[in-house]
Formats: C-alpha cells, structure tokens, sequence
C-alpha cells in the first residue's frame, strides 16, 4: 500500500510537472545547406537532441502556432514538413519547381511558396500538406536568367492578397489568394527582396535590391497599389547598392534600410521621407533586429563575422560583438523574451552564437552542422519570429 502510495506521489509530480517543463522549453531548429538536414537544439543544455534529414539546400522556415514546420528547399522540388512537438519529418510536399521563399497568412491557414527557377506562386493548405493552386504569375523569361526569379512573398494583413516581387520584369504581382486571379502589377525600378506594411497599413514599404542608381525605397498605396515615392539610398563614393532586410523603430517614426552592398543602416525619417543618417555597422548588413525592450539594434551580417550593436534612440554605433572567424551569417535571428541573450549563427564557423545582451558580449557557441542558414525557435508551444 505504502509502495502504491510513493507511485502514486511520484506520477502525479511528474505529470504536474510536465507542463512547466513545456513551458520552459527553448529549443533551436537549424537548416543546414551543406548537409541538407536540421538540427535540433536544446538552447538551455546548448546540446543537440537529434537533427532530421530533410532535402537538398534547405533555407527558408516557415512554423505554425500548431508547431508544423515548413522548410524550404533550396535544391529539389518539395517543401519538407517536421512536427515540431514530435521532433519528426511528417511529410514532403512535391512543388513544380524549386522554391526561393515561403510565408504563412495571418490566419496560419495557408502557406505561400515562390520559386527560383520560376514566375509561379504555390498556395499550401497547411491543415491537408497540400496545394491548393499554383498561380502564374508571368510568362517565362526569354532567357537563361540568373539569380532567383522570385524572393520574399508578403500576405496583406486581412490575408486577401499575397504580394509576389519578381526579378524578371522588377514587379510586384498582387494575388487574390482565394481563387488565384491576378489583380495588380505593380512596376518598380529594381527588385523588390523584401516588403513590409506601415503601422497604420496605408502604406507598402519595398525594399529593393538593386536599382540602376544603386539601391532605392519605394512606397506603394496599399489601397490603391500605385507607386507613391521612390526614396534611392545615398551612397559613398565606391559604395554598392544592394537592399535587403529593414525594420521600423518601435515608434514607426524611423526606418531602418540595411545596404548589403555597403557597411551601415540608412535611416529614413517616416513622417518626411527623407534619409536623415548612416548608422555604422560591419560588412554587407543584412538583418536588423530590434531588442525586446527597444534599446538596441543587434545587426546580422552576410559578408563579415560580427554583429553590430546600435544605440536605438541615438542612432549611434556602440561597437561590433565577434562570433566567428568567417564573414558569412544566418538570414535569422532571436531574442529571448526576457532581451537578455541574442542567438545568430555563424555559417562558416558552424557555430550557433549566444550573446550576453547587458554585456554586449559573446556568451557561449553552440556546435551546428556545415552552412547553416537559418533557424527557428520553439518557445514552449509558441514559436517567434526569427526573420
């Protein structure tokens, strides 16, 4: 009976237990391009549990409140889908080309997929592991054209449309998503990598990669898609233009324009529209993340091995944090919740980096598996943002 008892105790503590053990948890899901697996991390132990073998040159990952994993492949023709609550490969997803870029609706509902090697949009029920349509998005080039057709699908916050920059003709396509008709072309001066809405939602901020001039922001009508600015980027004499990522200051009363071409963050002014400073980083930045507590911008870099600290409020360079040896970096990044360390990976050293962000200091690395790219986090049952 006494034994019965102890058992007893004991199954009832373990399974009360449980959920704040869930909750807890932190782990970290790493894409590798060079081995075409992910490795799954315990970013508490900073040990690995397992990795799964995916396709060929996975990138991109996609994650679902349910904790359906999406990682796009870079190399084959399929999107491979992990359970992340399981820690298992589910399913593959055959695509009609090889994908570039994917991006899940406001609703979680669907999943968008664009293409390298082609003007297509793929539309993903995530519930089923399956298309719901492919969408031509425009004829095929007349020519072998190099680099991706197609790069960072944006959904409108009410999930009607998902907007499709392509490269070929440097537009962007606007998709009705619930049958798949084209509405809108919209002409732009370069190609469009990345888009991102104004706080009031009246407004489409394209960044473009590169433009005839160099590298330039273009403001779009969100309700009626015409083209209202193009802002070019000023650059200094021997300086390239190549727009990648960018990110609002907490008050969306500035912009911050990462140049991959250059080594600094352009500022824009919101409410003029007027680039007001050069923020100092290291080479080729690509990435900028904001702290938790708005203090900080800690800036990912595609051609050197450090991360740029920048005073927020300031505008200031504060100083440069080395992680690794190679001048490579992810295309993601995490803040724990609490701001007090900042996960980015170093590819080329296949290290996962962990900062100390009071004392702005490398903390720990965490071994990854050869040209890591991009990672995911899973937060208990929730899963942030790491783009």
């Amino acid at each position: 009976m006494r034994l019965k008892q102890i058992t007893g105790l004991i199954l009832a503590t373990l399974l009360t237990a449980s959920p704040a053990l869930a909750a807890n948890e932190r782990l970290a899901l790493v894409s590798s391009e060079g081995e075409n697996l992910v490795t799954i991390l315990d970013l508490h132990t900073e040990k690995t549990l397992k990795t799964l073998p995916v396709g060929k040159v996975p990138h991109a990952l996609a994650a679902s409140p349910s904790g359906r994993i999406f990682v796009n492949n870079r190399g084959s023709k399929e999107l491979t889908v992990i359970d992340a609550n399981r820690l298992e490969v589910v399913t593959t997803i055959p695509l009609p080309a090889i994908s570039f870029q994917l991006a899940l609706a406001p609703d979680n509902k669907t999943l968008a997929v664009v293409y390298k090697d082609a003007l297509k949009l793929s539309l993903v029920d995530v519930a089923s592991n399956s298309i719901i349509r492919t969408v031509e998005i425009a004829e095929p080039p007349a020519a072998v054209f190099k680099g991706p057709m197609m790069l960072h699908p944006y959904w409108s916050p009410d999930g009607r449309y998902v907007y499709c920059p392509e490269s070929v003709s440097k537009t962007i396509v606007k998709v009705e998503a619930a049958n798949g008709a084209v509405v809108k072309r919209i002409a732009l001066t370069g190609d469009t990598h990345y888009l991102q809405a104004s706080a009031d939602g009246q407004l489409l901020y394209a960044v473009n990669g590169s433009t005839k001039e160099g590298t330039s922001l273009t403001l779009i009508d969100a309700a009626s898609d015409e083209v209202i600015a193009d802002l070019p980027i000023p650059l200094a004499p021997g300086e390239k233009g190549l727009g990648h990522h960018a990110a609002f200051s907490p008050d969306k009363k500035f912009y911050f324009f990462s140049n991959l071409g250059a080594s600094g963050l352009h500022v824009l002014d919101v409410a003029t529209r007027k680039w007001i400073k050069v923020i100092k980083t290291g080479k080729g930045p690509g990435h900028p993340a904001i702290s938790p507590d708005g203090r900080y911008i800690f800036v990912v870099h595609h051609k050197d091995g450090v991360i740029s600290v920048i005073d927020l409020a300031r505008q200031e360079f504060i100083k440069n944090i080395k992680i690794g040896e190679g001048s490579e970096e992810a295309h993601s990044s995490y803040f724990t919740p609490d701001g007090r360390y900042f996960y980015a990976v170093a590819s080329q050293d296949n290290v996962m980096a962990k900062i100390d962000v009071a004392k702005m200091e490398l903390s720990s690395t965490i071994p990854v598996a050869r040209a890591s790219m991009f990672f995911a986090i899973k937060e208990g049952s929730s899963y942030p943002s790491t783009e």
